[in-house]
């Protein structure tokens, strides 16, 4: 059974069914997203958002044969591939989301993480990091453990994305009311600036950006050149990748995790099977990573 939505047009008083995704729309996505090393499952729940930008493609290359030109045009144009990849990008996201995982990073983890660390600076990357709620998240969360932080150790946050209009956006740290809804009364007012216009908007306060860098990756080609002692790779690789890219991200990462750095993933995601990743919860995504000696030399 297809799905509808509903449109009210006030000029008629008329209720429109539209249809949300037709089956022609999904069986495109089933074609062309495996042939960009996506995995079909990972997009059902945003598909409305990627369908509505190839549309758009689709009316601004005028293709009005609907799917079955547009694989037509993608096999003649094969640089067209390269710009549906970036109408794939999925840009979901909000502030503090998993909330009972932040408390357990804030309350277990990263205190004993940050006191145990010897190194002149902890290196934090959060590797698609959309809109910045969770670069901010992780800078909100470093701020409350302030007091556990050794002296002399500087706390860096990389965050990476592959789509320019995103970062100009999280460079900003504007955001609207619907993004905090999991932070608390307290967090709004100590981290966030209410905007003075009508459209309700927080800022994010100045002193928390100090941590941040914000850099263009596409991390299906390239990763950052540091090493890591937290790495934040939430609802992205392991949800929209196939399972051979999952693999073949993970033996680019190694390299980039010290022993002993934690790999966060999303709460629905599961990683392939390895030898040099430990459950660091039972409750939580989170991965520790094995020294050398803990696991043999095969990486998968």
């Amino acid at each position: 059974m297809k799905s509808h939505s509903i449109e009210f047009v006030p000029s008629f008083f008329q209720f429109i069914f539209i249809p949300l995704s037709s089956d022609n729309e999904i069986q495109f996505l089933q074609w062309a997203l495996p042939r960009m090393g996506y995995s079909w499952p990972g997009f059902r729940k945003p598909r409305g958002q990627v369908l509505k930008r190839i549309r758009s493609r689709m009316h601004e290359l005028s293709l009005s044969g609907g799917y079955e030109e547009y694989k037509a045009y993608l096999e003649e144009h094969p640089a067209e591939w390269n710009h549906l990849d970036r109408l794939c990008n999925v840009t979901i996201s909000k502030f503090f989301r998993d909330r009972k995982l932040w408390n357990f990073l804030r309350d277990e983890l990263l205190p004993g993480q940050l006191q145990g660390s010897h190194a002149g600076t902890f290196n934090i990357w959060s590797a698609g990091c959309c809109n910045g709620e969770e670069p901010y998240s992780i800078a909100i969360i470093i701020e409350q453990l302030s007091k556990e932080i050794p002296a002399g150790l500087d706390i860096s946050i990389l965050a990476t994305d592959r789509d320019p209009k995103v970062l100009k956006r999280a460079r900003k740290g504007r955001f609207p009311a619907g993004a905090l809804k999991e932070c608390t009364d307290s967090e709004r007012i100590l981290y966030f600036q209410n905007s003075e216009t009508t459209d309700g908007d927080y800022t994010i306060k100045e002193h928390l950006t100090r941590h941040i860098e914000f850099e263009q990756r596409d991390l299906t080609k390239s990763l950052p050149d540091r090493v890591f002692d937290l790495v934040f790779c939430r609802n992205l690789v392991f949800t929209y990748f196939t399972k051979e890219r999952q693999q073949e991200f993970l033996i680019r990462l190694r390299p980039k995790l010290k022993p002993g750095c934690h790999l966060i993933i999303g709460s629905n995601e599961d990683l392939p099977v390895i030898n040099w990743l430990e459950k660091a919860s039972n409750t939580h995504p989170v991965f520790r990573v094995r020294s050398d000696r803990e696991h043999d030399t095969n990486y998968l």
